[in-house]
């Protein structure tokens, strides 16, 4: 599930690890090398050099560098452990249909995913696991299997779809933070990375506005921007009406903007560490005393409080943060930034490698804490999550906005057709 490539190796050597074509003399062959490689992720719909360090992809990009080194094996049983965590919906198709190739040619596939559609779309057969044990067994019949079904194994009570539409919200606080003309400055080490052209957008107090767009549109770019990890170029930020320009995280975060990245794993857990040092680790000053130790009474009360309110499911503060799921560590680090009371919050896959139960306890969480009063950007390639959840929706392409609406009234047609945009389209609606 989690990403085991090499940063400072290239594309075509994390494909060949270990397993080198060799030329005259035993020497690695480069030129081999290339060329297979650049056959092997033309299979997955990736349209880059083998040469590109892996540490400039994005992460949905990385993961097809996985799945493409998976296929270069020609293995008769693959295992893909949330192959699809990172990838949009186009992204997806793809890999379907290269899952499809891969069964007419006799390969076995165990799909293992915690997204509910894909594997109603693609499985022959299911099984379902709950809390550790066998919660049972659904067969294709003839037909996709039914969400509901798989919904109600998983869970242990009925459910009739997997994402509940919101009611429309009237959320009329004022805007918290406003972004005029963002522009971001192109890094030389990462030269496919997206850089923002110009970006206006507006979030309000207590309001849920969802990113959508496809892998490349520059809306993790967006969150970073703002966060201050990414420098930028040009444009302004406001928050509160006051102007801020953020150089480090530091000062994000010193200015009451919190950000849950989408690459858990390396961006925002300490693995080997404790629960309670992940929850704490952003609030030091809020946990310790006037001599600067940390108040570590206080801090397990606290780490108690939203244990309970967040329903963590965790054997105790010590635990390291590792040996929980993917929903329970998402709930740490929205715990982590609860504490500092933010003014805002970005949420970047809030919910990837999540269980549908975890899902939707997170959708809930970012529910309440906009009812608090917290500005909430969320950012997803999963549509139905952007429509679950979001009171405004508004679409990237290319580091730009291409399109806005209602939560209430946005449809997956609607914002893929808005994310499709080209800027020549967008100059003429």
């Amino acid at each position: 599930q989690e990403l085991s490539l090499i940063p400072t190796l290239t594309v075509a050597e994390n494909i060949f690890i270990g397993r080198a074509p060799l030329g005259r003399f035993g020497l690695v062959s480069w030129r081999k090398m290339e060329v297979d490689s650049r056959a092997i992720i033309a299979r997955v719909g990736l349209d880059l050099d083998p040469a590109t360090p892996v540490s400039a992809l994005s992460v949905a990009e990385q993961q097809l560098v996985e799945i493409a080194r998976a296929l270069s094996l020609k293995s008769r049983l693959i295992i893909m452990d949330e192959p699809t965590s990172a990838l949009t919906e186009t992204e997806v198709q793809k890999l379907m249909s290269i899952m499809g190739r891969l069964r007419k040619d006799g390969v076995a596939i165990m799909f293992v995913t915690h997204r509910l559609e894909e594997a109603s779309a693609i499985c022959d057969r299911m099984t379902v696991l709950r809390d550790g044990r066998l919660a049972g067994h659904l067969d294709r019949d003839g037909g996709p299997i039914k969400l509901p079904k798989i919904i109600e194994k998983m869970v242990g009570r009925a459910a009739s779809e997997l994402y509940a539409r919101p009611t429309l919200r009237d959320v009329a606080g004022d805007v918290r933070l406003s972004v005029r003309g963002l522009r971001t400055v192109r890094d030389p080490q990462a030269p496919h990375a997206i850089v923002l052209e110009g970006v206006d957008l507006d979030l309000k107090a207590g309001e849920i506005l969802g990113v959508a767009g496809l892998v490349g549109s520059g809306r993790t770019e967006l969150a970073r921007a703002i966060f201050g990890a990414d420098r930028i170029a040009a444009g302004t930020i406001t928050l509160d009406g006051k102007t801020i320009a953020p150089e480090t995280p530091a000062d994000a975060i010193a200015l009451g903007i919190g950000l849950v990245p989408e690459d858990r794993k390396h961006q925002a857990i300490f693995a080997a560490l404790g629960i309670l040092t992940n929850f704490s680790v952003a609030a030091l000053r809020r946990y310790s005393n006037a001599l600067g130790f940390m108040a570590e009474r206080r801090e397990r009360q606290a780490l108690a409080g939203y244990r309970k309110t967040l329903s963590i499911r965790m054997a105790s503060p010590e635990q390291p943060i590792e040996g929980l799921s993917g929903g329970n560590q998402q709930k740490v680090i929205l715990a982590r930034w609860l504490a500092r009371d933010p003014k805002v919050l970005i949420v970047d896959e809030p919910t990837r490698g999540v269980d549908v139960g975890a899902k939707a306890e997170v959708h809930q969480i970012l529910v309440q804490l906009a009812a608090r009063g917290i500005a909430i950007m969320m950012i997803s390639s999963e549509l139905p999550e952007v429509l679950a959840v979001s009171d405004r929706i508004v679409t990237m392409r290319r580091g730009r906005i291409t399109g806005e609406m209602p939560g209430i009234e946005a449809t997956e047609e609607k914002l893929m057709e808005l994310m499709a945009l080209d800027q020549t389209q967008e100059a003429t609606q």
